[in-house]
């Protein structure tokens, strides 16, 4: 094999060996997998990759290269080809894929952003504005509401999007929490604001500001467009505000639009 690095031989290239997942066909995308490949011996210096590739794989995908020839085993384009013909998902599969992808629990936006391109590459990529328009339709319906309600989404490059979303769910996040000590306590937290309208005592997804703004020419975001029937003010509804005894019943309605 020889005495050069690239040829993987010596400790320091074993553990550099070590930062490359073995790859069975089905652990993870096969295209994913070589890009860690191709990064590692980049990083490292390791120009061999066609020595490199057969020894992290298993299973499947080891039979897989079994099969190549000599003359191709030497190559690793012939190699890469092979494994990618064999476990990558056709376009078809890949634009299902991207189709039920929602962004999940305690998934962060840019890996599900990541996730998205990813897949649209493999049926063909995707512009910016068609992806941003499929990133914010896969959100949750709260942060959709709050993106909707505090912005003009339309005007935003796709990174500032991003940046608005990290936000909003973090703000989501924060919320919630409170929300949920609140409950336990019997009071909501004064520290707790909406990230739509700016109004405290309830959370985005319960926000009914912004709701018909655009209609009226109001504007987006920092004005509420209800009264609380508790107290009569603006911005919060009934059940949230923060005047309420403790166990109280209420009769009256939770809120009314201010324009009514």
């Amino acid at each position: 094999m020889g005495n050069e690095k690239e040829t993987c031989d010596g400790s320091d290239a074993a553990a550099d060996l070590r930062l490359i997942p073995e790859f069975d066909g089905v652990s993870q995308p096969v295209c994913e997998w070589l890009d860690k490949v191709e990064l590692v011996c980049q990083l490292r210096g390791i120009k061999g990759l066609h020595v490199v590739v057969p020894l992290r794989l298993t299973g499947g995908a080891f039979a897989v290269y079994q099969q190549l020839g000599e003359d191709e085993k030497k190559k690793y384009e012939d190699i890469k080809r092979a494994l990618t013909s064999a476990f990558a998902s056709d376009r078809f599969e890949a634009y299902d894929q991207f189709e039920r992808r929602r962004l999940r629990p305690g998934e962060t936006v840019d890996v599900f952003v990541s996730e998205l391109r990813r897949l649209a590459g493999l049926f063909g990529g995707m512009p910016d504005d068609s992806l941003a328009c499929a990133f914010v339709a896969k959100l949750p319906d709260s942060a959709r509401r709050a993106l909707r309600a505090g912005s003009r989404m339309e005007d935003m490059p796709f990174s500032q999007l991003i940046g608005r979303a990290r936000a909003v769910l973090a703000d989501e996040e924060t919320n919630t929490a409170a929300a949920a000590a609140g409950t336990r306590t019997g009071a909501l937290p004064a520290t707790m604001k909406c990230y739509s309208c700016g109004q405290p005592n309830h959370i985005a997804r319960d926000c009914t500001a912004g709701r018909g703004q655009r209609g009226r020419g109001g504007p987006r975001g920092g004005q509420s467009l209800v009264r609380c029937y508790n107290c009569n003010r603006q911005g919060h509804i009934a059940s949230a505000c923060p005047e309420n005894d403790a166990g109280g019943e209420r009769s009256a309605p939770a809120s009314s639009p201010v324009d009514q």
